[in-house]
C-alpha cells in the first residue's frame, strides 16, 4: 500500500518521542498472537481489522496523534488508512514495526514461556 497521505515515521523517530512524551499514543495492530509473543511496553493492542470499530472508545479525539505499529510495517499502512478514513488526523505508521524496533535494541515485553520439567 502506498498512500502519500500517510505518515511515517521510523523507529529512532518513534523512540525519541516515547522518551519525550510518556503518554505517547501507540497502538500495536498484530494480531492477538503476535502481541502476546512480544510487544513495545506501554503500546495498546488493537488488531489492524477492529480499530475501525474500537478506535472512537478509546481516542475520541480526532486530533490526537496516533502511532501505529505492526510487524513489518504494512498492516500499519491499513490501519493508517481506516483511521483517516474515519477523520483522524494525525495518523503516523511506523515504517518496519516491531522488527525494526527488536533489531534496534530497543526495549521489548516478552510473554514468559513456563518450561516444562526436566526429569
Amino acid at each position: 500500500m502506498t498512500n502519500p497521505n500517510i505518515k511515517t515515521i521510523d523507529v529512532h523517530q518513534l523512540k525519541k518521542m516515547m522518551d519525550n512524551d510518556p503518554n505517547l499514543c501507540l497502538i500495536d495492530v498484530r494480531e492477538l498472537e503476535e502481541w502476546q509473543e512480544f510487544h513495545i511496553a506501554k503500546a495498546i493492542h488493537i488488531p489492524k481489522d477492529l480499530i475501525k470499530s474500537s478506535i472512537a472508545v478509546q481516542f475520541p479525539n480526532k486530533n490526537q496523534p496516533i502511532y501505529l505499529h505492526c510487524k513489518g510495517g504494512v498492516r500499519s499502512l491499513f490501519a493508517a488508512q481506516s483511521l483517516m478514513d474515519l477523520g483522524y488526523q494525525e495518523v503516523y505508521s511506523v515504517e518496519g514495526g516491531i522488527i525494526d524496533w527488536a533489531i534496534s535494541g530497543y526495549p521489548i515485553e516478552q510473554q514468559k514461556k513456563v518450561s516444562e520439567p526436566q526429569f
